[in-house]
């Protein structure tokens, strides 16, 4: 028998938990609970087939078709964490919803059904449970696994209540919508410009999760991707429309992102950086369909962008503290400056848009000083006159023009970390969003000729929480688990909190797990502890402000603001140091916990923005990661007194090919810094004495990315956030 037989059976039951399939509403011992659609309809449609593997593919193909690709995965992920936390149920030791590997869920427990005084109780053993879906009208009753095929059955009673039906017959129809396809009902309007969101597509191009940047030719015809698996780095070329059909056209390590098309789509440039610093970087052709690769110009930092006219390109080079926009020959003669932008990033460059018609060139930049922020400029190329077309307190990406020359497709990134797409309209800069999903486009974006299909990379990245006896790792047990998000690893007061973004909460729980909860919202900030205080980097003001609060969110009192970031805590608690991005240098500046005048510590010993501030256990040293230009290796550790002074001591770091340091602590006992690498497909720690000596790699992972870590107050312990990050490439079309 059918798990719903006629529409009067109303009621799921299980345990003390009762699902009203009439109204949407979930309760616990008659309380009802405030849970959030999705999570709901994740509910149903396990109690379809309650002690039945329901798989993400099975899933995924029920509610989309095989050509559109929406980033289900992490919604569903996120969905069935929010479940699990209104059912209090966990996935280690699960009552109700049970993981299946990576394959899928399933709902363990009884499941008792019922309605107008007539019951029936399923357990694991049966296997012909479906729910039906009747319409309002009181039309056929349709599977809900079936009602994409339009499997109809028989009709429900003519008592059907149908008005108490309608509200939870909403939610399960929305089960069959493609999720993505909501996102993007953003308005676009430009002078007769107006695609055609309704139709908008996503289609997956690859599948290995290791794409890293793409481009797109003008006549939509091929991709071209960089594919990064380790050491194993190759460039790709891709026919649209034919899957499995990839050729290799170059395979070496030292490819960047930084690809583009010719206007006639028969060459392809691409970014090799030099074997003896990957910091420098030159330009390279290759025909499209293979053949001898030939060097076009040097020291180059960015993508190009071709004129309307196919002779010429623009591109990026970073200097100390500013960026040069140069234009040359399509051959690298004629090299010239067009502008230079003191006071951008030069670790910072998407690359810039030639306009349709030739007079002007969009440049994104990270501006660290006058007036610190995220900024899209508008440079005429007559005169190299600058204009700002959007500035905000969030990332830009490449932008792309659109044919008619007075729109912008850019990407930005959103409060919750992820980069979304938009669009802002030229000369007047407004901005719409265009996608409001689940998904992370890659900042560098590319679109066709006529602007139909553009081109992006997705990435999902799974982190959870592990512990291991220190400095064994491999020993380590996951304290959290599902498609979880964690970035920062830190303590409070005694007590372990997670940044999770998967769900944009710091979460602060004992640190064996238990007891969890859920403290503050985590969009569009940064963490730290210090002592009973939470400190942390907003950026919701438009600039980044440096701020303290209680551990529920309360008593906020700003410490800093300005180009600030990587902030510690003193041991003893009283004192905040952090970085901040001044004229011509960066310092570090000391600010007491309960606010006041900031103190200078120390100045750069380099030219480039360091890593995250690490104090001493005795609190005697701060040590802090930094550029130290050209000569190997590039990257440093400099050590100081706390309290300033000159350096006591300058290591050289262990350096990956990108040449950077994501985190940086002392161990325990203060006799070591330790850090994270990215080396041979990889991250691990890696330890720097501190009485000097080579460094050496202390954790031993041959797969995986560690993205933050801690010891416990002990220092028996290591927590790491570990996890993966997967890109693949996707193709955006019906965009008009």
């Amino acid at each position: 028998m059918a798990l719903w037989t006629q529409p009067s059976q109303r009621f799921f039951r299980f345990d003390a938990f009762e699902a009203d399939l009439w109204t949407g509403e979930l309760r616990n011992d008659g309380i009802r609970l405030k849970v959030q659609e999705q999570p709901l309809k994740v509910l149903a449609m396990l109690l379809a087939r309650p002690g039945e593997l329901v798989t993400r593919e099975q899933l995924r193909e029920g509610l989309w078709s095989d050509d559109t690709f929406v980033d289900f995965d992490r919604g569903l992920n996120t969905a069935v964490n929010r479940l699990r936390a209104a059912l209090n149920d966990s996935a280690e030791t699960p009552r109700f919803v049970e993981t299946v590997g990576r394959r899928g869920y399933r709902f363990i427990a009884s499941v008792t059904c019922s309605g107008s005084g007539k019951s029936e109780t399923t357990n694991r053993s049966r296997s012909s449970n479906r729910v039906y879906k009747w319409p309002s009208d009181g039309g056929d009753a349709v599977p809900l696994a079936s009602a994409v095929a339009g499997i109809t059955t028989a009709k429900p009673p003519a008592d059907t209540p149908t008005t108490r039906w309608n509200r939870w017959a909403a939610i399960l129809t929305a089960i069959l919508i493609a999720a993505g396809a909501v996102g993007y009902g953003a308005h676009w309007r430009s002078r007769g410009w107006r695609p055609s969101l309704e139709s908008l597509q996503i289609t997956k191009l690859t599948d290995s999760g290791k794409a890293e940047a793409v481009t797109i030719s003008p006549d939509g015809r091929y991709v071209a991707y960089l594919f990064r698996d380790g050491d194993d780095t190759s460039l790709r070329l891709r026919q649209v429309g034919a899957r499995g059909e990839t050729q290799v056209l170059v395979h070496e390590p030292l490819l960047f992102p930084g690809l583009t098309f010719s206007p006639d789509g028969n060459h392809l440039y691409f970014l090799r950086a030099t074997p003896k610093d990957t910091l420098f970087r030159d330009l390279y052709e290759i025909p499209t369909l293979g053949g001898p690769e030939q060097k076009v110009i040097s020291n180059i930092d960015s993508a190009i962008s071709f004129s309307p006219d196919g002779r010429r390109f623009v591109y990026e080079s970073g200097r100390p503290s500013s960026v040069e926009v140069r234009i040359a020959n399509v051959d690298g003669s004629g090299d010239r400056l067009l502008v230079n932008l003191p006071g951008a990033a030069p670790d910072s460059m998407p690359g810039a848009a030639w306009s349709p018609d030739g007079g002007s060139i969009a440049v994104p930049a990270w501006m660290l000083h006058q007036k610190p922020g995220n900024v899209l400029d508008v440079i005429s190329t007559a005169n190299g006159k600058v204009r700002e077309l959007y500035s905000g307190s969030r990332e830009v990406g490449r932008p792309r023009w659109l044919p008619n020359g007075h729109m912008l497709v850019v990407p930005i990134n959103s409060p919750s970390g992820r980069t979304q797409l938009w669009t802002v309209s030229y000369p007047a800069g407004e901005t719409r969003r265009l996608t409001n999903d689940l998904a992370d486009y890659d900042p560098g974006i590319d679109t066709t000729h006529d602007g139909t299909m553009l081109s992006s990379v997705q990435w999902t990245t799974i982190s959870n929480l592990w512990v291991s006896p220190s400095p064994d790792a491999l020993r380590g047990q996951q304290v959290t688990s599902g498609e979880q998000r964690i970035t920062n690893v830190f303590f409070l007061d005694g007590k372990l909190a997670l940044v999770n973004r998967a769900d944009s909460a710091l979460w602060i729980m004992n640190p064996d797990g238990t007891h969890r909860t859920v403290a503050v919202d985590a969009q569009d900030v940064n963490f730290t502890g210090c002592g009973r205080f939470i400190v942390l980097e907003s950026f919701r003001s438009g600039t980044s402000e440096l701020m303290r609060m209680d551990e529920n969110g309360a008593n906020a009192i700003r410490l800093a603001n300005g180009t600030t970031w990587g902030p510690a805590c003193s041991s003893d608690g009283r004192f905040v140091y952090y970085v901040e991005v001044l004229e011509p240098r960066w310092k570090i500046r000391r600010v007491a916990i309960d606010g006041g005048p900031a103190v200078d510590i120390a100045e750069s010993p380099g030219k480039q923005i360091p890593g995250r501030v690490a104090i001493s256990p005795d609190g005697r040293l701060l040590a802090f990661p930094y550029d130290g230009g050209s000569s190997e290796p590039v990257i440093k550790i400099a050590v100081v007194p706390i309290a300033g002074g000159p350096l006591v001591r300058k290591f050289d770091v262990a350096s990956d090919i990108n040449g950077v340091i994501n985190g940086l602590r002392w161990s325990p006992g203060g006799r070591s810094l330790r850090y994270p690498l990215d080396k041979d497909g990889a991250t691990n720690l890696w330890e720097q004495p501190l009485a000097g000596g080579l460094p050496k790699q202390v954790t031993k992972f041959n797969s995986g990315r560690i993205f933050d870590f801690n010891w416990t107050a002990d220092g028996k312990q290591l927590l790491l956030a570990r996890g993966e990050t997967t890109g693949d490439v996707v193709l955006l079309s019906n965009l008009r």
